[in-house]
């Protein structure tokens, strides 16, 4: 199990993937190293460069681009931007930080995303979509769970003959929906069932990619 810190003050992206694998257990817990994450990430709400006032990347992250935690690449401008704002929105709340002042004004902030993608349960393109789901589904806004059902709406008219949907990151859509307690959820996971089986094969490894990928792969193989 890994045991480095989990800030690494140069990429946001890798302090919050850090922060996840602790939650999961992939990563050992110190809860020293989990604070002076979590703080540092709240230090960047509204930086300069930030999207809709969330938390902003580092440099390093935008001038190399991303990887979401389960391996698929984004590029380097708004989305980028975007998604890792989202995701540090997701990782303060879920580690019960959602009372301080950062992130009242990130959630100031998300508000205005919801304007635009409340509407349709969508936003911008798939990937940002899904980071919205994401992110929604922690935040809680009022009326979210019809929201989160026009979300599903759209993932499930994207299915293809393949078990998989056209445009949606495939990993990055079964880790959010194995997340997501909800029946619509569960009928996507079973949906992509048939290639899941396939898959987890190839994703046995220690790895975060592998690790992240199989998270996903299992709660779609085990869904009821």
């Amino acid at each position: 199990m890994e045991t480095e810190k989990v800030l690494v003050p140069e990429s946001l992206q890798e302090t919050l993937w850090r922060l996840e694998e602790v939650r999961q257990g992939f990563r050992s817990k110190s809860d020293t190293h989990v604070q002076e994450a979590l703080q540092w990430v709240l230090s960047r709400q509204g930086l300069k460069g930030s999207y809709s006032n969330l938390f902003t990347p580092t440099n390093l992250d935008l001038t190399q681009g991303v990887r979401l935690i389960t391996g698929e690449r984004i590029g380097t401008g708004g989305g980028a931007r975007h998604i890792l704002g989202e995701e540090a929105l997701r990782t303060v709340i879920v580690w019960g930080l959602k009372s301080s002042p950062a992130v009242t004004e990130a959630l100031r902030g998300f508000d205005q995303i919801l304007e635009r993608g409340g509407k349709s349960g969508s936003y911008c393109c798939h990937r940002c979509t899904m980071a919205f789901l994401r992110t929604l589904v922690v935040v809680k806004p009022e009326e979210w769970s019809g929201i989160l059902e026009k979300g599903f709406n759209r993932i499930k008219g994207a299915r293809t003959s393949d078990s998989r949907w056209h445009g949606f990151p495939f990993f990055y859509t079964l880790l959010t929906l194995s997340e997501i307690d909800a029946p619509s959820a569960r009928a996507e996971l079973r949906y992509a069932s048939k290639v899941a089986e396939k898959l987890l094969e190839r994703y046995r490894g220690d790895d975060r990619t592998s690790r992240f990928r199989r998270l996903g792969l299992e709660a779609t193989l085990n869904v009821v």
